[in-house]
């Protein structure tokens, strides 16, 4: 059984590179074709390290991942972010073409067996495979040292994550944003930055333990570990996402007047996200001053006689009692 298991994860772990690579290409091949330039094939070239690193990991590290460190999904978003920048400013020269009414065509893809594609739909096809192939990616990459439990959690919150970046992509629906090439550029880069947190493994919580088979230092250990855990994945959320993504927001309603319901929207929730997690930063931090305060307390503390020494202490004094009386008894007879 241990064989198959290494065998099944293997292939699991090849797979996972053969879709990375699949997407990237697919995505360096349409540029390629808008761009009408065969020379943005060198964009492939990070196909080379992701080939290295699975013969790597699969070899050397023996199909164990790296524990806090996925450089599988590192290459993977070098092979396929800057494809997707490339695509998403050939839509802004589209548009800025139509606006001061050029004449263009629009690019149109023909598959076999389907409709011509035109440039937005291959793009948003592009950019939304990206969040897909990264949570699947990461369900199928063997867990190293995640347990089950960790691996769930871990995907529900990339799942939630993945869903606030397609929410801030939609800032390219914007007429004002679309047409903005400044405003273009800085939507791509704090999309790009946001990403990273994807290649990082830090959502993890640490398993529990059952009661009462394990000493208060181990629990006590655990839980301190457990909350620097936790404590970096919630700065690294606020650094990498919700932060820039209220900044940008800011922005645009502050600076550019750009007013509308959902950029309302979104900026409020920005601002609540950050306002609880700074919240549960400061519920972290009392929970860790109240055990180092309790664990004081009880070493301070005398301890407590248990109820059967009481009960000697009774007894024995009785027995005194009981000699007093007898020796009294006998004094009197005589």
């Amino acid at each position: 059984m241990a064989n198959v298991g290494k065998v099944l994860a293997t292939i699991k772990a090849v797979i996972t590179r053969l879709v990375f690579a699949c997407h990237g290409i697919i995505a360096i091949w349409q540029v390629t074709v808008f761009k009408n330039d065969n020379e943005y094939w060198y964009l492939a070239s990070p196909i080379l390290l992701l080939i290295f690193e699975g013969v790597f990991t699969l070899t050397i590290k023996e199909n164990q991942e790296w524990k806090w460190f996925c450089p599988s999904v590192f290459i993977y978003l070098g092979l396929t972010v800057p494809a997707i920048w490339l695509l998403e400013l050939h839509k802004v020269d589209l548009r800025l073409q139509k606006k001061t009414n050029l004449t263009y065509t629009e690019t149109e893809i023909p598959i076999p067996g389907a409709t011509k594609i035109p440039t937005d739909m291959w793009v948003t096809l592009i950019e939304q495979f990206l969040m897909l192939t990264l949570i699947v990616g990461r369900w199928l990459l063997p867990k190293g040292d995640l347990t089950r439990d960790q691996l769930s959690q871990l995907l529900l919150v990339y799942i939630g994550t993945a869903a606030d970046i397609i929410e801030f992509f939609d800032s390219f629906k914007d007429e004002k944003v679309a047409t903005e090439k400044v405003l273009v550029l800085l939507t791509l880069a704090i999309w790009s930055w946001s990403l990273v947190q994807f290649t990082v493994v830090l959502t993890a919580t640490k398993s529990r333990k059952s009661r009462g088979t394990a000493h208060r230092s181990d629990m006590n250990s655990s839980r301190a570990c457990c909350c620097s855990i936790e404590v970096c994945a919630i700065i690294m959320n606020i650094a990498l996402q919700d932060a820039p993504f209220l900044a940008f927001r800011l922005l645009i309603i502050a600076h550019y007047k750009i007013i509308n319901y959902m950029n309302i929207f979104f900026t409020c929730k920005n601002t609540l996200v950050i306002l609880l997690q700074i919240y549960r930063l400061y519920v972290l931090h009392l929970e860790k001053v109240d055990e180092g305060g309790g664990s004081h307390r009880i070493r301070r503390e005398s301890p407590k006689r248990s109820p059967r020494h009481k009960d000697r202490k009774d007894k024995h004094k009785e027995k005194k009692k009981k000699r007093r009386e007898s020796s009294d008894s006998s004094d009197s007879s005589t």
